[in-house]
């Protein structure tokens, strides 16, 4: 029997934790699993005193890890070591504290890996909306992770993948970027260096999990400020592990050409409001990959590092280079 482990990073979001764990309680699944939970405020303890109450009743044994370095390239990356260190553990499949699986999502990332030999299989992320949604929010890109079944080119998100133990192997020990464990995007990144690795993926449209969309993420403020984050983390991968030397010209080119798009969307006359936000994206992705090619990113999660007592950085602030080597190139 296959044996993998279910890792949960989980930073004050008690709730959301505990409707992952009742969730993942009715996985169909005959795989031995167990789940290991990493806490990144080990002060406060709310994750640790969830699985406290949901351990002894889970129908899956709960571990804890307490991670007192914050962000989440720390989180993660402590939690694949956790998992290496445990024998025979085959694969690992990752969630995050605010999403829950449909009962076949694990069964569905392990029969497409079987079916591809692929090390690296994705799933489908579906918005659970707080309230009723715009309309405009019920099909938008950005809350939605979707690609066709089968072998694929990449995976760009943590938020529903496997990973097998040999590409956890070759591509470790610090496999999430430190540096971009408070701007986001440190899973784009290991992607994109794990495909540079020779790393094989897939994607399995029926592994479905849903992830909450509170009404706070469903403004315009919101739309801009994450498609502006996406855009400086582009740049940042792009250059490192895809154009090289070419990269600054390359990615500028690009931003200006999605700049121009956005504005002739919205110089064709009256448009749908679905188009505008698609446009407000759009441009928020531009500016932030020219952002990203001056050293420049926002950082997502500086605010939730203050509340925990450290300083808010500044939301376009110098962020230092990352500590994982590029690709060499020509």
């Amino acid at each position: 029997m296959r044996r993998g482990m279910i890792l949960i990073p989980t930073f004050r979001r008690p709730k959301g934790l505990a409707k992952a764990l009742e969730r993942l309680d009715t996985l169909d699944t005959n795989v031995e699993i167990s789940i290991l939970v990493a806490e990144n405020d080990p002060a406060g303890g709310q994750g640790r005193e969830v699985v406290r109450l949901a351990a002894p009743h889970h129908r899956f044994p709960i571990g804890v890890l307490e991670v007192a370095d914050r962000g989440v390239s720390h989180v993660r990356n402590a939690l694949f070591a956790a998992a290496l260190a445990t024998p025979d553990v085959e694969f690992v499949a990752l969630l995050d504290d605010d999403e829950w699986p449909e009962p076949q999502w694990l069964k569905e990332l392990l029969a497409m890996q079987r079916q591809t030999g692929a090390e690296i299989v994705g799933g489908t992320m579906l918005p659970a909306f707080e309230g009723e949604p715009p309309a405009w929010a019920r099909e938008f890109e950005l809350y939605r992770q979707v690609q066709p079944d089968g072998p694929s080119k990449m995976v760009w998100g943590t938020c529903n993948v496997m990973l097998t133990r040999s590409v956890l192997e070759r591509t470790g020990p610090v496999w999430f970027d430190p540096a971009l464990g408070l701007t986001g995007g440190e899973d784009m990144e290991f992607f994109a260096r794990a495909a540079a690795r020779d790393a094989r993926f897939a994607w399995a449209a029926a592994a479905v999990m849903y992830e909450d969309v509170p009404d706070r993420r469903v403004r315009p403020d919101w739309v801009f400020r994450r498609s502006f984050r996406i855009g400086s983390t582009n740049a940042l991968v792009q250059r490192r592990w895809r154009y090289g030397l070419l990269g600054r010209p390359l990615i500028l080119a690009k931003a200006f050409g999605h700049l121009a798009l956005a504005a002739g969307t919205l110089l064709r006359g009256p448009v749908r409001r679905a188009r505008q936000m698609e446009a407000l994206s759009l441009s928020a992705r531009a500016l932030g990959e020219m952002s990203g090619l001056l050293g420049l990113r926002y950082r997502e999660y500086g605010r939730a590092s203050a509340s925990a007592g450290q300083r808010i950085p500044s939301e376009a602030s110098p962020v230092a280079a990352g500590t994982i080597a590029p690709k060499a190139t020509s």
